[in-house]
């Protein structure tokens, strides 16, 4: 199955998931990495792992997920606190990091869950944590992307029998130490392909902004109580 056919027209449960890898994206890209001139893949992932400890905040006003039916673009916000608000023409989410709303303007509907760290949702943190420690990581090469100069580590699975994906390659860039592009193929050979432009690590964002205020006339489905 494609990556990107669970974004439209699905269970919202299932759309946090995906949610769930393009913010561990966009947490790779908030890396605040110094490494000697020999390049190690391993220590690329540590201070990864170690600068999400660390992040306050990040916003990118450009981001795009391409796969092969369609392309997503729209606008990110993170907060720690496992808070995070990603907006596109389809899709409002947004979480405080105790309640998800999912609000679709098309469908006039917006829903209402609670935010878990279950493997079918699980929190960016989580996520990460899941990849540093599945994958195993090797630094493949550098080259330039759009108009930085960037060191190329790919992640691949340590056992690829429970893996969701075959291999996850990331693009740093060697001036900011961010990545500006990450390429996944899963188990099906599917190719998803994020960038992430316009960005700024640690702006000062609004607590409200994690909050989502529900329009009038529209149908609202609340499964906090109900069974997972």
């Amino acid at each position: 199955m494609n990556l990107l056919s669970l974004w439209t027209g699905i269970h919202p449960r299932r759309t946090k998931t995906v949610f769930a890898g393009l913010l561990f994206a966009a947490l790779l890209s908030s890396a605040g990495l110094a490494l000697p001139p020999q390049e190690n893949a391993d220590k690329i992932i540590a201070r990864v792992r170690g600068s999400y400890e660390k992040l306050e905040a990040l916003s990118a006003y450009t981001w795009a997920l391409a796969g092969e039916t369609q392309t997503m673009t729209g606008k990110l916000y993170l907060k720690k606190g496992d808070r995070y608000r990603i907006e596109t023409e389809a899709q409002t989410i947004v979480t405080d990091g105790k309640t998800v709303w999912t609000y679709s303007a098309d469908k006039q509907q917006v829903f209402i869950d609670n935010m878990t760290k279950s493997q079918e949702n699980p929190l960016p943190r989580d996520l990460l944590i899941k990849y540093t420690n599945d994958f195993k990581a090797e630094y493949v090469r550098s080259e330039k992307f759009d108009q930085s100069d960037c060191h190329v580590v790919r992640l691949r699975p340590r056992q690829e029998d429970d893996s969701f994906a075959k291999s996850v390659t990331v693009w740093v860039d060697k001036k900011n130490w961010i990545a500006v592009k990450i390429e996944q193929i899963d188990l099906n050979e599917n190719l998803t392909i994020y960038k992430l432009q316009n960005f700024a690590v640690n702006p000062a964002l609004e607590d409200q902004l994690f909050t989502f205020k529900i329009p009038g006339n529209v149908e609202v489905v609340d499964w906090r109580n109900s069974e997972k």
